[in-house]
């Protein structure tokens, strides 16, 4: 399988495919829509309580200051998008914790949001363990697990997930909540979350059709990126708004695919990662650059992008990739560049023969470290002691 025809021909191959896909990621991938389309009717229904008591706090659901997504990976990525699509329509401070604190302003007037698909992740619950010190108002999103369990100990409000093949792959149940959540609140207006919501959810089910399996190599963008990119480094440059975009294509490489990938985004990298383009020829011809380009661009970060790309990235890189993101407004373009990223790191996991959800180094993680010290049982007895004392 080591010739070019070969590489076309296994993206082509639908049983090649679905056997190294145990798991089933492509399928949930590929229903996307729907599933966000599920996950918005849910969240719709869902009642926040007026208020929780335990301990020595009495929980309001109002009257919300500031605004933390507290979570890891996969989980975390859907406040980072919140954010970057939202940051200039509200008047409330946003921020996504990846670790195992909270930040110390965070109080009775914080929104937290502990977001874990397996529920089992040390980082979110020791987060939770500061939000209930701190009788902040919690709203838990997790499929099982200790933060399942501590969550309904509580009485705490818990948007349940359902089963999918990895957590990556449940990003329309994880994502969906927030916004409509944050309606509720009145920090954001329904009209506006509606009228994105519905453009991004059709702007994924076109694609999905554009991306199927089933559609070959000639007429599949997705899988012509996979094979460009395929047996370089992938370099990941966004701007604005695409941040979380770009990261969540790095990390989508990174689990899919197990290849290391960079990322970082403009105006920032002018000012450190440019200088790495000086490096010999030698090293830099194992890269593959993609640039997510899109309206938001200033004339000035425009400029930069197109004088670097004539001055260093075409002359250094093995090849240069623009992604122009599309949609009618700025989710709807999110949703664009993000969806086609996934699609192509799924493909390119297939050239490089992975199965995208197998790890073996978050089995190593598992039970060499946070089974050995117990982390969660002992952050699960903490959180409940610290609830009836």
């Amino acid at each position: 399988m080591s010739s070019k025809v070969s590489l076309k021909e296994v993206l082509d191959n639908r049983k090649t495919i679905l056997a190294l896909d145990r798991s089933g990621l492509f399928k949930d991938e590929l229903q996307f829509s729907e599933n966000l389309r599920k996950a918005i009717e849910h969240v719709k229904a869902f009642k926040l309580p007026d208020k929780v008591s335990f301990r020595n706090c009495t929980i309001r659901y109002g009257d919300v200051k500031n605004v933390v997504f507290a979570g890891m990976g996969g989980s975390a990525i859907v406040g980072d998008f919140v954010k970057d699509w939202v940051e200039d329509k509200v008047k409330v401070p946003l921020e996504t914790v990846r670790g195992y604190h909270l930040p110390a302003y965070v109080g009775e007037d914080t929104l937290v949001f502990l977001i874990s698909y397996s529920g089992n992740t040390e980082e979110t619950l020791s987060c939770m363990l500061g939000a209930v010190k701190n009788c902040c108002k919690i709203v838990s999103i997790s499929s099982n697990g200790a933060l399942k369990r501590v969550t309904e100990a509580l009485g705490l409000p818990l948007i349940g997930l359902p089963k999918m093949a990895a957590a990556r792959a449940s990003l329309p149940y994880l994502f969906a909540p927030l916004p409509y959540l944050l309606v509720k609140l009145k920090i954001l207006s329904m009209e506006m979350v509606d009228k994105e919501m519905s453009d991004a959810k059709d702007m994924v089910s076109k694609l999905a059709r554009e991306f199927a399996i089933d559609v070959s190599f000639e007429k599949n963008l997705a899988k012509q990126l996979a094979y460009q990119i395929f047996g370089t480094v992938p370099i990941i440059y966004s701007f604005g708004p695409y941040r979380s975009v770009g990261l969540r294509f790095k990390t989508q490489v990174n689990e899919n695919c197990k290849l290391p990938a960079r990322f970082d985004a403009f105006p920032e990298l002018n000012h450190n990662e440019i200088m790495g383009w000086e490096a010999s020829k030698q090293v830099t011809k194992h890269y593959t650059l993609i640039l997510l380009r899109s309206p938001e661009e200033t004339p000035e970060v425009k400029t930069r992008i197109d004088v670097l790309k004539k001055k260093f990235f075409e002359k250094k890189a093995r090849s240069v990739i623009e992604l122009e993101a599309k949609g009618e407004n700025l989710l709807a373009r999110m949703f664009n560049l993000f969806f086609t990223a996934d699609m192509i790191s799924m493909y390119l996991s297939v050239l490089y023969r992975r199965d995208p959800v197998a790890s073996q180094t978050f089995q190593l993680l598992k039970y060499e470290v946070t089974e050995r010290l117990r982390s969660l049982e002992k952050l699960e007895q903490k959180i409940l002691k610290l609830a009836s004392d």
